[in-house]
């Protein structure tokens, strides 16, 4: 049985870019990408100490794509990260809303430090963001980087998301607030004009 659910969509981008599916075939990759403490500094909130061990990392991933398209993120066919485009799964945002609301969040990690500023997320965002909205007629998209995210936040902004609200993270030597970017379908559309 696999832990990761798997799908068959491929985005294809700019610059040799492009999302496959996540596979179990990906988790070796995940193990070493999620090992790296300062590959995690960047997308966990908490002060991450200790790189996760690999039942951590199959539960994340095991859990996650039951609600997710799961991508492998290639550049020039060599992986260098991954991200996933999730139905909502934060009650205090679903709850705002009619449960006829499409609501997903777009969560990515750039695994491969040797590829960070090369704007393979700017890319990798676009598509997951045009993805939602063209082909899976979502309703609502946020991203929730932490504050000291500076290239998140700012990819995040050109991308046309609003800051909703700020969220204080508590416990965290590095995060002072998650921060809450959200985009509507006719946010998107009127991006697109």
């Amino acid at each position: 049985m696999s832990i990761i659910r798997e799908h068959n969509v491929i985005l294809e981008g700019n610059d040799d870019i492009v999302l496959v599916p996540l596979t179990d075939e990906h988790l070796p990759l995940l193990y070493q990408w999620n090992s790296d403490v300062e590959v995690l500094y960047w997308g966990e909130g908490d002060d991450v100490t200790d790189p996760y061990d690999e039942e951590m990392v199959k539960l994340i991933y095991g859990s996650v794509s039951q609600n997710a398209y799961c991508f492998l993120i290639q550049k020039n066919e060599v992986p260098v990260g991954e991200c996933w485009l999730q139905k909502m799964n934060i009650a205090e945002i679903s709850s705002r809303y009619p449960e006829t609301i499409d609501i997903r969040r777009i969560d990515y990690c750039l695994g491969a430090k040797e590829v960070w500023g090369q704007g393979i997320g700017t890319e990798c965002f676009r598509l997951l963001q045009n993805f939602a909205f063209e082909n899976q007629g979502v309703d609502i998209l946020y991203v929730m980087p932490y504050d000291y995210n500076l290239r998140s936040i700012r990819m995040v902004e050109r991308a046309g998301f609003r800051l909703e609200y700020k969220k204080p993270v508590a416990n965290s030597q590095k995060a002072k607030f998650e921060l809450f970017y959200k985009m509507t379908k006719e946010d998107y559309g009127n991006n697109m004009v």
